[in-house]
């Protein structure tokens, strides 16, 4: 390269301007190297404002470029940007693509590690806890005689804690097997019937009235989902009612690309302030240690699962109702 380079060039990166020269004898910028040369012509490339290259030529010839040299060589400096531009698009492209794939892969491996993990620690947790049941029964049944109705009352706290720490195992598993796509199949599930289902399985009070329509949606799902989403919210509409009276009621709206369910009851109501921590993990507002705290957290991935959103509008002291979209 000869020295307009040095000079003219150098200016072109500094500036971002083109320069046409007719005759570099008037140019106190050109420097002659190793022969003269009377025409110049130095157009830069440009990627997002800055300089990154410039297209520069010479010619024995005063007056010899053109301005239609110019815009022609502006032109190839747009298109080699374009292209330059491109090329390292593709290429972060190519590593963003590479490392998203990495980072999947990791995730895929997390989560299974995770749910084994799960599985491994619930059977050395419960393993104990039964344990610690056996010895409480035995140690009742052996010293009947000696025990006070205080003793038999303490016992039988323990044996309700046992209980909370045995459901909050099977909560966690619940919660850490809900995305597991292995074990996840899709069928034509009839609501009416999970819902018959739930009420032989849940133990729900004579004063408490829990009814739905006779006639309800059939969605293509995985039942086991489908019945774990009904029951968790179900079961914590039933522990929830304070009143002589209570209902619990299912109802549900057909829409374009959604199926919306609800579920009601006149419990106790959840204050404002807890209507977003309570599809949190382990956050319960049950004060008298019946709930894990798994349970709607679990409603929530569930529904999540099916691309669907949940709310809740309630009053304390009226009571609840849950909102719910699954994806058809």
């Amino acid at each position: 390269m000869h020295s307009v380079w040095k000079r003219n060039s150098r200016e072109c990166c500094a500036t971002g301007k083109a320069a046409l020269v007719h005759d570099t004898t008037k140019d106190e910028r050109y420097v002659v190297d190793d022969m003269r040369r009377y025409s110049e012509i130095s157009v830069p490339i440009i990627i997002k404002g800055e300089v990154v290259g410039v297209i520069d030529s010479e010619h024995s010839t005063k007056n010899f470029f053109t301005k239609e040299h110019l815009r022609l060589l502006k032109n190839v400096a747009n298109l080699v940007s374009i292209q330059l531009t491109k090329a390292v698009n593709l290429e972060r492209r190519i590593a963003a693509e590479s490392e998203n794939k990495e980072l999947l892969e990791n995730l895929k491996r997390s989560n299974k590690e995770l749910r084994d993990f799960a599985h491994i620690v619930s059977h050395d947790l419960k393993s104990p806890l039964r344990s610690i049941n056996a010895l409480i029964s035995w140690f009742q049944e052996d010293y009947e005689h000696v025990l006070d109705e205080e003793a038999n009352d303490t016992f039988d706290k323990l044996n309700n804690k046992l209980e909370q720490m045995d459901a909050l195992i099977d909560g966690i598993l619940r919660y850490s097997s809900v995305n597991d796509k292995n074990v996840l199949t899709t069928q034509e599930v009839n609501i009416k019937e999970v819902l018959e289902e739930i009420k032989t399985i849940l133990y729900i009070p004579e004063h408490i009235k829990f009814t739905f329509p006779e006639e309800l949606p059939i969605i293509n799902a995985d039942k086991t989902r489908i019945k774990q989403l009904f029951q968790n919210l179900i079961s914590n509409a039933i522990v929830h009612i304070d009143k002589e009276e209570g209902i619990v009621e299912v109802q549900y709206t057909e829409l374009k690309n959604y199926w919306k369910f609800s579920v009601s009851d006149n419990g106790v109501g959840i204050a404002k302030a807890y209507h977003d921590k309570i599809f949190k993990i382990f956050q319960t507002l049950d004060r008298k240690g019946k709930s894990t705290g798994i349970g709607l957290s679990i409603v929530k991935k569930i529904i999540e699962l099916y691309k669907g959103t949940i709310s809740l509008e309630s009053e304390e002291g009226k009571g609840t109702t849950f909102f719910f979209k699954l994806k058809k």
